[in-house]
């Protein structure tokens, strides 16, 4: 008796028909927005963040403390995905941290907001390190890792919009 799997391995003809459409659909950015994603939801600690913030090579970086919990977050939250989305291919990552207890509820809250940027849930470490005494919070920083704004409370579309220009200007 032959199985699919060595007929497949055995016929290039058959193993490149199927092949094809799954390689591009795993080389697609959908496939990889999805693997991007799909594995966020991961608690993390200050170390993690600071390594985060650090190493990450773009030219602006947003951090976002927040909770689904936090009425003006969840407001914030579509202005973070407008922005993420405008300015990602000239150098702006985002990384948001949820002080949310439930992961199960914090991950149907990224689907139906659309989140297109990693979220994760900050322990109560990160908190303290960050001395995050209110939600929202956004910590903005420059090329060179420089915090260059702490913003507490709402922030506006408009007002991001002016400051990551601005930093991107500086190039």
């Amino acid at each position: 008796m032959i199985r699919f799997s060595d007929f497949l391995i055995n016929n290039r003809y058959l193993r490149l028909l199927i092949m094809t459409p799954i390689a591009a659909f795993c080389l697609s950015s959908v496939f990889r927005e999805y693997l991007l994603f799909a594995n966020t939801i991961e608690t993390v600690d200050a170390g993690f963040l600071e390594n985060e913030i650090t190493n990450s090579k773009s030219e602006v970086l947003i951090v976002d403390f927040w909770a689904t919990f936090c009425s003006p977050c969840a407001e914030q939250a579509p202005v973070f995905s407008n922005i993420y989305k405008k300015y990602r291919s000239k150098g702006l990552s985002i990384i948001g941290i949820s002080f949310d207890f439930d992961k199960e509820k914090l991950q149907k809250f990224i689907s139906k907001t659309e989140i297109n940027y990693p979220v994760y849930l900050g322990n109560e470490d990160v908190g303290f390190h960050y001395d995050i005494r209110s939600i929202p919070t956004t910590l903005i920083y420059d090329r060179d890792r420089k915090l260059v704004q702490n913003h507490v409370g709402l922030v506006g579309e408009d007002e991001l919009s002016q400051i990551i220009e601005e930093l991107l200007k500086d190039k």
